[in-house]
């Protein structure tokens, strides 16, 4: 003993013995509690395998059991509402006719209804009628079954209830039901049946299992039993008084295991029982438990002699890994492996938490594969392992990427709350995945707030299927949202590397609403060299440069210079649609420098994109935008502040290169610094000190770009009397230094 326990205690001191005696421990709980639990699920299942036809045969018990007792009630009540029972309680004992016309019904009826025996009993009078053997009795003393007589003020409706027949000295099953003639109870109907022939019908499955069937009255006093076991009676009516609101359970009996399974009749109140022994049930789900335990234990010792024998072996490949995982210093020649536990269980429970991590967001990952791939954000090794590991169901056949975009985004979105906005998209994405996802494989990206794009892979290569299917979208958006949507398709590619380019084919074919109008699907074709070429800027600058002066004629003529060249078709629709985009710019920074009233009067007209319009709408949209800086542009003009604000920037702009100060500026107009800087604030939204600062800045930006005065020159050039003041100023509003500004443009240049 003492032996063994320095032995114990030496091995739990070593931290590789210590290892393998836990890990035998997790091990061997661990098969044990699988075997439990296998134990445990396989016994319930097999408990609800039991209980479906159990039930089943219970309920047909029950069914064929009321459905009896119901036409034994009908008779008795067709037995009461007949001539000669009113007759009978309405005669005197005298009456031979009607007696015997009473007796004579009550035979027929039982022959006919295969019932054992009826009787009327005369309450007043004290008299029975009755089908044979019994007939009619004056004195009731003289009927042997007679004990129901003490019922009789109980009975206020039907009652069926087992009880002995002594005039036969058999258990008979009798219906009671009173007899009332002017809302007075005048009689007793009594219905005899043997028990045996109520149950006659029911059908039982005969096993191997010893099943034993039980039926209780409402008292829970047994009134058929076929018991297979030594189950005592009063027993199990405690049982099926506890159960009756679950209609199962498990019951201890003489030291044995039952399941037990019941259904109450709602009718007659009686409860139909069968009871099953778990033993001869479950046999062999206890033997699969007993070997498990029997395996656990076995394991347990062999483990347990293997620290002995394979100690060394086994953590040999332990320290390697723990080598690879955790770098040691060369002085560490005895690795604790603790420390690889917890890194080996960390690693698991991170990879554990990856993958249903995964699992749970790959639709997102899908899609922002579809967004590296479109915007080409990832490089090809890294887009060809994304496309093995997430779309492992889709084929190498064909991929296409279409484009679906709310037509006229803005007219569109005006009618609408921002939140209505998203749910419309919303139901239109519903709708566009709804129709794609009958025939293709398919993700969905949202693309800003007027549509989505989509990767598509048909089961059949058909383009034409796919034009079909997006006509569907178009007329399904018009029809359920009242939305007019237009779609671009790519051509086909089977390359994941080609997605960027089919992202941009399609967003090119969509482009070709401008010309052909809205609600279409356009599909991508190849275009020529001349359509591809960049709209000229001078387009632009015709439109922009006589809008600096206010020429009203000079503007329109450049505007519609621009939309000619743009209708004649001699650019592609990408192309226009580019071209519009610099003169959307352009008009903002326009509407910038003729001072902040404008700009901000203009800020509704510079939010929306513009790729949603055809060349109609386009028309329109940019002929009220250029309407409105005219306007406000010649209501700047004719404002005195505004002159008078022009001529404090005139004299800045001609004094620029002179130490010239605000009280200067002020005094060029003669007004005081006071009013100058509130006009200037009021107009500008800058004080005359701030201005006069971004006036020398810009100016030095130019100094910088296109000549090569030293950093001090251009400071005297632009009113700095110091260098370092100069640089100070344009560093705070450049974030770089005057000579790293330059180094940036010349790198800019190249």
């Amino acid at each position: 003993m003492q032996r063994l326990l320095f032995w114990l205690k030496y091995t739990m001191k070593n931290s590789q013995s210590r290892l393998l005696v836990i890990l035998t421990l997790v091990i061997s709980i661990l098969i044990l509690s699988l075997g439990l639990a296998s134990y445990v699920i396989s016994k319930s299942i097999l408990q609800k395998e039991v209980a479906l036809p159990e039930l089943t045969k219970l309920t047909i018990d029950r069914d064929l059991t009321d459905q009896f007792v119901k036409n034994i009630d009908m008779t008795a009540v067709q037995i009461i509402l007949h001539s000669a029972t009113l007759e009978f309680l309405q005669s005197n004992n005298d009456d031979y006719n009607k007696i015997t016309n009473m007796t004579d019904f009550l035979n027929a009826a039982s022959i006919s209804h295969n019932i054992e025996s009826i009787y009327i009993y005369d309450i007043e009078k004290e008299r029975i009628a009755a089908s044979n053997p019994v007939g009619y009795i004056s004195n009731m003393n003289l009927l042997a079954d007679r004990e129901w007589l003490k019922d009789i003020p109980s009975i206020t409706g039907m009652i069926v209830k087992e009880r002995l027949n002594k005039n036969r000295n058999e258990m008979n099953i009798s219906l009671f039901r009173p007899i009332i003639l002017n809302a007075q109870k005048k009689g007793i109907l009594i219905i005899n049946i043997p028990i045996p022939k109520i149950f006659s019908n029911q059908i039982y499955i005969e096993n191997d299992l010893g099943r034993s069937h039980f039926v209780f009255d409402a008292a829970l006093a047994p009134i058929l039993i076929k018991n297979a076991t030594d189950l005592q009676e009063t027993e199990l009516g405690d049982v099926v008084k506890a159960v009756e609101a679950t209609n199962h359970t498990s019951f201890y009996s003489n030291g044995n295991k039952y399941l037990l399974y019941m259904l109450k009749s709602d009718y007659t109140n009686w409860s139909f029982v069968s009871v099953l022994p778990e033993d001869t049930l479950f046999k062999g789900i206890y033997w699969l438990r007993n070997i498990v335990l029997l395996v656990s234990i076995l394991f347990a010792i062999l483990s347990v002699a293997l620290i002995l024998i394979t100690n060394n072996k086994m953590l040999g490949p332990i320290r390697r890994m723990r080598k690879l995982l955790i770098p040691i210093e060369k002085t560490y020649n005895e690795p604790e492996l603790l420390d690889l536990e917890k890194l080996t269980t960390k690693i698991l429970n991170d990879h554990s938490f990856m993958f249903k991590q995964i699992k749970t967001s790959m639709p997102e990952i899908r899609k922002r594969f579809l967004e590296d791939a479109c915007f080409e954000q990832a490089d090809s090794v890294e887009l060809y392992q994304k496309w093995k590991d997430h779309f492992a169901e889709w084929q190498q056949g064909p991929l296409y990427i279409a484009v679906v975009s709310i037509d006229h985004y803005r007219e569109w979105s005006n009618r609408y709350t921002p939140e209505d906005s998203e749910l419309m998209l919303y139901a239109l994405g519903n709708i566009t995945q709804e129709c794609f996802n009958e025939s293709c494989l398919s993700i969905m990206v949202q693309q800003g707030k007027e549509g989505f794009y989509l990767l598509l892979q048909p089961k059949d290569e058909d383009t034409k299927e796919l034009q079909l299917i997006g006509d569907r979208v178009i007329a399904e958006a018009q029809k359920y949202l009242k939305m007019s949507v237009s779609i671009g398709l790519s051509e086909a590619t089977r390359d994941v590397l080609h997605l960027s380019q089919s992202y941009r084919q399609s967003n090119a074919a969509l482009s070709e609403r401008l010309n052909r109008g809205y609600g279409q699907i356009h599909i991508a074709l190849t275009q020529d060299e001349s359509q591809m070429a960049e709209i000229d800027e001078a387009f632009i600058q015709a439109i922009n440069q006589p809008l600096q002066t206010g020429n009203d004629s000079q503007v329109w003529v450049g505007v519609d210079c621009l939309f000619n060249a743009i209708s004649d078709i001699a650019y592609s629709p990408a192309t226009a649609i580019a071209a519009l985009e610099r003169l959307q710019i352009s008009l903002e920074k326009t509407a910038e420098g003729f001072g902040r009233p404008i700009m901000a009067a203009m800020k509704p007209y510079f939010y929306p994109k513009i790729n949603s319009m055809d060349i109609h709408d386009l028309r329109n949209y940019f002929n009220e935008i250029i309407s409105q800086i005219l306007s406000r542009f010649h209501e700047k003009q004719v404002s005195k502040t505004n002159m008078a604000i022009q001529g404090l920037i005139d004299y800045m702009q001609e004094h620029l290169s002179e130490n010239i100060g605000v009280k200067d500026i002020a005094d060029s107009s003669q007004i005081s610094v006071y009013q100058a800087n509130q006009l200037f604030k009021q107009e500008t939204g800058q004080t005359v000190y701030d201005y006069l600062t971004k006036l020398r800045i810009e100016h030095s930006e130019m100094l910088l770009r296109d000549t090569d005065y030293k950093i001090f020159e251009i400071a005297e050039m632009v009113g700095y009397q110091n260098e370092n003041s100069f640089i100070r100023v344009f560093r705070n509003m450049k974030n770089k230094t005057p000579g790293k500004y330059r180094d940036w443009l010349k790198e800019q240049s190249e």
